[in-house]
């Protein structure tokens, strides 16, 4: 980040992409609330579904907020 900081003005445009990406934390959040979801699926007895139905049904739920 210290380069991208100080070489701003060089690259202007990759440096704003730089600070926006390499600022994301590392974290195992999105794959456990997938799986949260599908613990709830299936303690609802919505486990009998395709298995194509429930990994859509899960995109739908955990994409839900996603604009």
């Amino acid at each position: 980040m210290q380069w991208w900081g100080e070489d701003e003005d060089k690259f202007p445009n990759v440096s704003k992409l730089a600070s926006k990406y390499y600022a994301i934390p590392a974290s195992s959040d999105p794959s456990e609330r997938v799986l949260s979801q599908l613990k709830l699926m299936v303690e609802r007895k919505r486990w009998r579904m395709d298995p194509a139905r429930i990994e859509s049904v899960l995109f739908l739920r955990c994409n839900k907020d996603f604009r």
